[in-house]
């Protein structure tokens, strides 16, 4: 939705007297204006463009003498324009909605009963700038979509309703060639079915990156039950999620013990026995569960996730535990969930009873698999003799986790219960393990070599499924550009990672170049309209994604101003280390990284 500056904030002068005649916009539509001949257009300075708009309505109510009788020139009660357009985008409010326009001429009967009029502040020889056009653009959608005064289909030039050739001056050709013509409107979601069951996604089924620190809590800790939001798109992914908690917070892990998508799908976070980093001071108590999308978008199917993780982590503990929100949380100061999640948790979080299936056993999420396996990690275990053996099932739990911290102090390394290379490398010295090198227990060595080549390294590396140098840099290579730990060993994260940069990532050319692909990703990672055209309303959704995700502190205005590009610098710098030097200018050094972290789904 377009945001219109209401006269009250360009200082409009009261009308007159009020507009009589009839006034029915839906027989036609929306005629385009532009400003005429004269000077000062367009500004360069958006403030400006305040004091402009109150000189347009200064000169079409105060008509000299000479003027109106000799020129001929019109008189008007009001400002003739229902909104009017700058170049940077913004829409001013002039006689709005429900009064009939004044501007569109009197040649041809209906023409101002029928239309709104919207002008864009240029002059005859000035081009529009693409922020004027978007908002033109959105301006029509959204006056199409009014209840009580809406447009009608059509879309008109000045010049087409009376027998001036030249308004609207450059905005006709794109009149005329459809460029204002809205998109088709959404389609209306489906209401999501509630699931016969809530299954629970393991953290290796949605490609976690294994934790950098895990802290065990019993569940006989737990007092509470705390339901979250996201605030960010609902088509962000858990991987997403995590990326920015690590990257950006630099917090150990995703900072949520589970979850829950508008399918009513449960992702493990960070599992029932972890400490989570949800809220401040009840991570231990609580058990923190976050609902992906913004406020008013959890469907039925989501709510009866969450009450499923309730009922299940009642019974996991034998107590009931609090029903609590984010805000509600003492020492808590937030707006999470929502006021629809937080009005559903006052209410006693109501919705179907539905059984929790798959995952919620000893999972976890702790210990660390990018160089082997938990299965591995719990053979090598037992065979160094720990006693009592633990059992070879793959699910990270308190026996595994002690189990890999034996084996580490056995084998001379830190017991940290993550078994990364330090830790390979150690066993492997300790069982006289000669392994020339690479891994192949997750993907083979030619699947490796052919997925390095996939992803455009330059020389192609021969595909021979023999490990050698070549095949060691470029696995590093992709790990590098798949957002991973390069130590060439091509283990579950890295095996994560590269799939969710084939269906994450936007698989976009690192060219500096701000265009229509480029532009689409970015609209789609920060939940907006990926239409390929940057105006205001993306940028009001990057202000608001750059305020979730780094506390960027920015006003939504949707000016790409140098506040905004140094937010989004800093921002950048630290979710892939882009080195940008924060100066607030827009280049190709910013674009690029940019689409680096698109492609890396760390945006």
């Amino acid at each position: 939705m377009v945001y219109i500056v209401p006269r009250s904030a360009w200082g409009a002068k009261p009308a007159k007297q009020p507009e009589e005649g009839s006034w029915a916009p839906w027989n036609g539509g929306v005629v385009i204006h532009h400003h005429g001949s004269g000077d000062g257009y367009p500004k360069a300075n958006h403030q400006d463009c305040y004091n402009q708009v109150l000189g347009i309505q200064d000169q079409a109510m105060n008509v000299s003498w000479f003027e109106e009788e000799i020129l001929g020139k019109d008189v008007y009660d009001d400002i003739p324009y229902n909104f009017l357009v700058c170049q940077h985008g913004w829409v001013f409010e002039g006689r709005g909605l429900g009064v009939r326009s004044a501007a569109n001429g009197r040649e041809i009967a209906g023409s101002n009963q029928n239309y709104f009029a919207v002008m864009g502040m240029i002059e005859l020889d000035d081009a529009p700038s693409q922020a004027m056009l978007t908002s033109i653009k959105e301006l029509i959608a959204q006056l199409r979509q009014e209840k009580t005064w809406p447009a009608g289909k059509l879309i008109k030039g000045h010049r087409e309703l009376l027998s001036s050739k030249e308004c609207p001056g450059q905005l006709f050709p794109y009149v005329t060639n459809g460029s204002l013509e809205p998109s088709p409107p959404a389609p209306v979601p489906v209401p999501v079915p509630v699931p016969a069951s809530v299954p629970i996604y393991s953290r290796a089924d949605w490609g976690a990156r294994p934790p950098n620190a895990v802290t065990w809590v019993e569940p006989s800790a737990r007092t509470g039950f705390t339901v979250h939001y996201s605030a960010g798109p609902s088509s962000q992914t858990p991987r997403q999620i995590q990326n920015y908690h690590m990257d950006s917070n630099s917090w150990v892990d995703i900072g949520y013990n589970f979850l829950v998508d508008r399918a009513g799908r449960v992702y493990e976070g960070r599992g029932w026995y972890v400490e989570g980093a949800h809220a401040t001071s009840h991570n231990t108590t609580h058990i923190g569960v976050c609902f992906i999308g913004r406020d008013g978008e959890a469907t039925a199917a989501a709510l009866s996730a969450v009450r499923a993780l309730y009922t299940y982590a009642n019974q996991l503990t034998n107590k009931t535990l609090a029903r609590t929100w984010h805000g509600g949380l003492p020492g808590q100061s937030t707006e999470c969930p929502g006021s629809s999640l937080r009005a559903w948790v006052q209410g006693g979080m109501v919705g179907d009873d539905v059984p929790v299936t798959g995952g919620s056993g000893d999972t976890s999420g702790g210990g660390m698999s990018s160089v082997r396996t938990v299965a591995a990690q719990q053979r090598a275990v037992n065979g160094l003799g720990h006693s009592p053996a633990i059992a070879v099932d793959g699910l990270w739990g308190p026996k595994t986790d002690a189990g890999v911290r034996w084996l580490q102090t056995k084998v001379g390394v830190t017991s940290d219960g993550l078994w990364g290379p330090g830790t390979e490398a150690a066993y492997r010295a300790a069982t006289g393990d000669s392994a020339t090198g690479g891994m192949a227990s997750v993907r083979s060595i030619t699947k490796q070599q052919s997925a390095v080549n996939g992803l455009g390294h330059s020389p192609a590396i021969v595909v021979d499924g023999l490990w050698g140098p070549k095949t060691d840099a470029g696995v590093r290579w992709l790990q590098t550009k798949v957002g991973v730990t390069s130590d060439g060993l091509w283990g579950p994260g890295t095996e994560a990672a590269y799939n969710a940069y084939l269906d994450e990532g936007a698989l976009l050319t690192v060219d500096g170049a701000f265009g229509a692909a480029t532009i689409e990703a970015t609209q789609r990672a920060i939940g907006v309209t990926a239409d390929g055209q940057w105006g205001p309303g993306s940028i009001r959704g990057l202000q608001n994604h750059l305020n979730t995700w780094s506390a960027a502190g920015l006003t939504v205005d949707g000016a790409m101003g140098p506040g905004t590009i140094r937010a989004l610098q800093r921002h950048l710098n630290t979710m892939v280390s882009a080195g940008l030097t924060v100066d607030g200018l827009w280049g190709s050094a910013t674009v690029s990284a940019l689409q680096r972290a698109l492609n890396l789904a760390k945006f």
